[in-house]
């Protein structure tokens, strides 16, 4: 009789641990949206770069994008996947610089996306994760200016810090004719097999109590 308890109090144990666990896997996800009413036809190339800036790892999922514009061609380094939505990951050992480039000949009045990131912040000393966005010209200049600092011209830029949403920085264009709005619906738990086995331990130890 004691050992069948402590045989299913054990399994409870277990089960509360990957359920709380569960509870601290998150994702984070923004969506973007773009009036770029000023550049309408001319050609530019869109700029995503996520740096990897030490462990844990992390990944960042990018939507298909949505333009009345004309998308033209794609470049990616090997840290991304996908041909719209795209996945970018530092797991690799290569993978310390990714960047994809989204060619638009040429840019329209409007572009949307949106991008969900593992929010798993940095260990032992690392600089967090970092995804930024950038707007470049046909030779490969800086089309949009920002007030970001060090005049690396970011529309916006996410640390991934443990933190959610306040890792965002958005930044203001200099020039007139472009504007751009990051907003973040919240922060949802990931459906991953920690949950599942959770939920899966709780169901079987009520259902064993239930028929004691």
């Amino acid at each position: 009789m004691h050992a069948r308890w402590r045989r299913w109090i054990a399994l409870a144990a277990v089960g509360g641990a990957l359920f709380i666990c569960a509870l601290y896997v998150h994702a984070t996800t923004f969506n973007v949206s773009i009036d770029s009413t000023a550049f309408s036809g001319v050609e530019a190339t869109l700029v995503f770069d996520f740096i990897d800036g030490g462990p844990p790892n992390n990944t960042v999922s990018l939507s298909a994008l949505t333009s009345d514009g004309t998308q033209v061609a794609t470049f990616a380094t090997d840290g991304v996947s996908g041909t719209g939505p795209w996945t970018f990951s530092d797991a690799c050992v290569s993978c310390t610089f990714n960047e994809l480039l989204v060619s638009f000949g040429p840019l329209g009045t409007s572009l949307s996306f949106s991008f969900s990131t593992t929010d798993n912040p940095p260990e032992g000393g690392s600089s967090p994760d970092a995804f930024s966005f950038f707007v470049l010209d046909s030779s490969g200049g800086f089309l949009i200016t920002t007030d970001a600092p060090f005049e690396s011209n970011a529309l916006f830029e996410f640390d991934i810090t443990g933190l959610g949403a306040e890792g965002l920085r958005v930044y203001t264009p200099t020039q007139s004719g472009y504007s751009i709005q990051v907003s973040a619906p919240g922060v949802a738990p990931e459906p991953g097999s920690l949950a599942l086995l959770a939920a899966g331990f709780v169901a079987l130890f009520a259902r064993k109590r239930f028929k004691q």
